[in-house]
């Protein structure tokens, strides 16, 4: 059969024809000992999951109408090269051929971390890798295609679903995803034991990271798929050591009023037409001895009380995170001494600037908000509601209730 043939076979397989009728008079070429076994194979290497037969037939009149105007706009056959339909891009040409590999060597999925457990909170990660390592003919390492890396994924082993590249929204359902790149601002789980993981060592070991996250308290089961170039898939649970992974989720953390620490500390204020002095505090969130940073702050509101002191107005306590004002968009009526915190901050720490209204001034406190709520995001993706407020018998002083 002519390579001619091969070619109009596989330009309608392109163009979505399940069923071809092939008519001998566009050429049969026996002499260049083109055999069918090879030319369903070629087709079966492009078309892998179509549905199709081939017809021979012995006279033109089996060509359906108007396929005798489509055959002039087919492109000389050059070698290696298949007519492209307008709307299927062109496969990259070292994947034209044949797979290189035959088989794998290694194909291992393993916690960088040694850990296996991450909040159910759908902010916290672990980072997962997996290493592949493919064999040829007489079982010689060798290399794949980037499509091929590419194409490695994470799935259930129970269910065999591939694990969704997304993040977790708030809100959203209990369940189990993995994003290619680490949310910068989130710590992973403290692991504390062995380390449990292969040691990789080789020649042309490809590596591949996912950072899993979750929502959901039920545990999860992965392993690792590769699709060859011709379609064939491969599964890591087939190793014999580290071709899966159990994961699992703890609850996100809950800490005591006690835990989230105030400190009253001084400022370097010049006294202004409009405020006398002011007071720096810093709110930290400290558990068994660690410093546990926020990552995120919102305030709802502005602390300030009337004053019956002689010297004051009153008294306002504005908060500020990453040297800014976290107010949630509360408008602040009066001075406010944005420098200092800007100065003075304290990474993964909350300030409040307490300032007393200088009487004479133009920052006249006239009604009282004693309390609002603080909501943080710890460095392991939990979120905190948080009670600040006034002290009720000084109002200048602030703490956790």
């Amino acid at each position: 059969m002519g390579a001619d043939s091969c070619c109009y076979i596989l330009y309608y397989l392109q163009r979505g024809c399940n069923n071809f009728v092939f008519c001998g008079l566009i050429g049969f070429d026996i002499s260049f000992d083109f055999s069918l076994d090879t030319l369903i194979s070629v087709i079966v290497k492009y078309h892998m999951k179509k549905d199709f037969s081939v017809k021979f037939v012995g006279n033109s009149a089996a060509i359906a109408p108007g396929v005798g105007d489509e055959l002039k706009d087919i492109s000389p056959l050059v070698e290696g090269y298949i007519p492209a339909d307008p709307g299927m891009a062109p496969l990259p040409s070292q994947e034209t051929d044949f797979p290189e590999w035959v088989g794998i060597k290694l194909f291992q999925i393993y916690s960088t971390s040694g850990g296996n457990i991450i909040y159910a909170n759908g902010y916290q990660q672990l980072k997962l890798v997996v290493a592949v390592q493919v064999v040829g003919d007489g079982q010689k390492v060798v290399g794949i295609s980037e499509s091929e890396l590419d194409s490695i994924q994470l799935l259930d082993a129970y269910s065999g679903k591939a694990l969704p590249i997304d993040t977790i929204r708030d809100g959203e359902e209990p369940m189990w995803k993995c994003i290619l790149e680490r949310r910068l601002p989130y710590a992973p789980f403290p692991h504390t034991g062995e380390l449990h993981g292969p040691v990789v060592r080789g020649k042309a070991i490809f590596r591949k990271e996912f950072y899993v996250s979750s929502n959901s308290p039920d545990p999860i089961k992965l392993i690792a798929a590769i699709t060859r170039s011709d379609g064939e898939v491969f599964y890591s649970e087939e190793s014999s050591e580290f071709g899966d992974i159990s994961l699992r989720t703890v609850p996100p953390a809950i800490y005591r009023n006690e835990q989230f620490r105030v400190k009253h500390l001084s400022a370097n204020w010049k006294p202004t037409e409009n405020v006398a002095k002011v007071d720096r505090y810093v709110l930290d969130l400290l558990v068994d001895q660690h410093h546990i940073k926020f990552v995120d702050c919102s305030i709802a509101g502005v602390l300030q009380a009337r004053s019956e002191h002689p010297d004051y107005l009153g008294y306002y306590a504005v908060g500020y995170f990453n040297g800014l004002k976290a107010n949630d968009g509360a408008e602040v009526l009066w001075e406010t001494a944005d420098q200092i915190a800007a100065y003075h901050d304290e990474q993964g720490k909350v300030t409040f600037l307490m300032h007393f209204a200088k009487k004479g001034g133009a920052s006249t406190v006239r009604y009282d908000q004693l309390s609002v709520k603080m909501f943080v995001r710890d460095m392991y993706g939990n979120r905190h509601e948080v009670d600040v407020a006034m002290n009720t018998q000084n109002p200048s002083m602030i703490e956790v209730v």
